[in-house]
Order: structure tokens, then C-alpha cells, then sequence
């Protein structure tokens, strides 16, 4: 389930992080840099918690 969530949680973030460097672009006097870096570092741990984990080995005998 905790991985269900940070998927969403990296998808979300990300679709923000695109919009608010979309704005960025249009008008960088009032829309400055680091609301989509700030979203976009979120979106990146959320993305190596989702694909971080604990590989299942088996164990040799």
C-alpha cells in the first residue's frame, strides 16, 4: 500500500513540478524557480522510495 501511495504522491508531484515550470517559462519575473525544483525534489524521493527495497534472494545452502 505504501508504494501505491508514493507512486501517486510521484505522479502528482511531478504533473505540478511540470506546471509551475510551465508558468516559469511564460513569465520568469513572477514565477521564479524554486516552487518546480522544490516539487520536482519531492517527486524524485518519492520516486527512489518506490523503487527502493530490499531484494529477495534466496538464501544458498
Amino acid at each position: 500500500m505504501s508504494k501505491f501511495i508514493a507512486f501517486v504522491v510521484a505522479a502528482v508531484t511531478a504533473w505540478l513540478a511540470f506546471g509551475a515550470f510551465s508558468l516559469h517559462q511564460k513569465d520568469p519575473t513572477h514565477y521564479g524557480t524554486t516552487l518546480p525544483l522544490a516539487l520536482g525534489a519531492v517527486a524524485v524521493v518519492s520516486l527512489l522510495f518506490l523503487f527502493a527495497g530490499k531484494a529477495k534472494t534466496k538464501s544458498s545452502r
